[in-house]
C-alpha cells in the first residue's frame, strides 16, 4: 500500500475510484494543509498530487518520494528543480483543463465583447425601460474581428477554433512554429503585431521566466482603442500596473481576467472599472474537470508505482540521479 498526500482538500472522488487499496492523505473540502503539516505528513509519502505551491523544503523532507503530480496543467509553483535534483519525477496532467479552461476564455471573450455582465448589472439596478432600447449600451459582433492568440498550446488552439467558427481571422505568437495552425488559415506573426492588429487578444502561454510581463507597457500600448485583452494564463504574464492604467485612462477598450499576479488577492483598482470581467482563477473549475483531473493524476501515480514513466514527465533528467 502506496501513501499518496493530496496538498489540498480538492473533490477526492477521483482519487478514491482510482486508487483503490492505497492510502490517500487529503485535507477537509476547500481547505489546505499547512506547511508544517505537510513536513510532518510527507516523510514516508510515495506520491504527492500538488494543487498548492510545493517548495524545496517539501521536497527535502519527502525522503521516498517518487511522483509529484501537479493538479492541472501549470507547474510554475513546483520546484522542478529542487525536485530533479533529488531523483523525484514531476508530471502534469494538461490534457484534463484544456477544454473546460479554453471554454471559460471563450466565455470572458464573448462577455466582454457583449457587455454581458454590464447589461446585467443595469437590468438589476436601473428601471428597465431605461436599459431597453435599440443603440444602447452596443458591443462589438466578432466576425470580421481578428482574434490573437498568444501561446498557441492545447488551450490556445481550441479558443483559436472557435475564433475561426465565429468568422474571425486568427493571428497568434508562439515560440515555434505551428504547421497544423498555418494550414487552417492561422498566421503566426511577432508579437507586436498581435498586440497592434488584434481586436481581442487571448493570453494562453505558461509562467516562465522568460514570460514574466510578456504583455508590458510597451506591448500594451500597441493595442487598439477598440481593443479587449483576456488572461486565463497566468497573472505574472501581465504587467497589472500597465492594464490598469491603459483601462483607467481609456486607452483599451476592456479586459476579462481570470488570473492576477497575487492570487488570491486581487487589485481593488479593477473593481472601480466597469470594462473589466472578473473570475476568481476558475478555468478547470467544473465538476467533470476536477474527477478528470483526479483521475488522470491517480493513472499517472499508478504508472510509477508499477515501475513505468508517468505521461506527460516534466523532468527526465531526473531518472538520472
Amino acid at each position: 500500500m502506496a501513501k499518496i498526500v493530496v496538498t489540498y482538500g480538492v473533490p477526492a472522488q477521483g482519487f478514491m475510484d482510482h486508487l483503490p487499496g492505497h492510502q490517500v492523505c487529503i485535507p477537509q473540502p476547500l481547505t489546505g494543509y499547512t506547511k508544517e503539516e505537510l513536513l510532518a505528513i510527507l516523510p514516508d509519502a510515495d506520491a504527492v498530487v500538488a494543487c498548492t505551491a510545493f517548495d524545496a523544503d517539501m521536497i527535502a523532507a519527502a525522503k521516498q518520494l517518487k511522483l509529484i503530480v501537479c493538479y492541472g496543467a501549470g507547474y510554475d509553483a513546483i520546484d522542478v528543480a529542487a525536485a530533479t535534483k533529488a531523483g523525484i519525477m514531476v508530471a502534469n496532467t494538461p490534457d484534463a483543463v484544456t477544454a473546460p479552461t479554453a471554454e471559460l476564455a471563450i466565455a470572458l471573450l464573448t462577455g466582454i465583447a457583449r457587455r454581458i455582465p454590464q447589461l446585467d448589472g443595469m437590468l438589476r439596478t436601473q428601471p428597465s425601460p431605461q436599459v431597453f432600447g435599440m443603440g444602447k449600451h452596443m458591443g462589438s459582433s466578432l466576425a470580421g474581428q481578428t482574434l490573437g492568440i498568444v501561446g498557441m498550446g492545447r488551450i490556445g488552439g481550441m479558443v483559436a477554433d472557435f475564433g475561426r467558427f465565429m468568422g474571425m481571422k486568427v493571428l497568434y505568437n508562439a515560440r515555434t512554429p505551428k504547421l497544423h495552425r498555418d494550414a487552417l488559415g492561422d498566421q503566426q506573426v511577432s508579437l507586436p503585431e498581435l498586440m497592434a492588429q488584434s481586436d481581442f487578444i487571448s493570453l494562453h502561454c505558461p509562467a516562465t521566466p522568460e514570460t514574466k510581463n510578456l504583455i508590458s507597457k510597451e506591448m500594451i500600448a500597441l493595442m487598439k482603442p477598440t481593443a479587449c485583452l483576456i488572461n486565463t494564463a497566468r497573472g505574472a504574464v501581465m504587467d497589472e500596473s500597465a492594464l490598469l492604467e491603459a483601462l483607467t485612462e481609456g486607452r483599451i477598450a476592456g479586459a476579462a481576467l481570470d488570473v492576477y499576479p497575487d492570487e488570491p488577492h486581487v487589485n481593488p483598482a479593477y473593481l472601480e472599472l466597469s470594462n473589466v470581467i472578473l473570475t476568481p482563477h476558475c478555468g478547470s473549475n467544473t465538476q467533470q474537470a476536477r474527477y478528470e483531473m483526479a483521475r488522470q493524476a491517480s493513472v499517472r501515480i499508478q504508472t510509477v508505482l508499477a515501475g513505468q514513466l508517468p505521461e506527460n514527465l516534466l523532468n527526465p533528467e531526473a531518472m538520472e540521479k
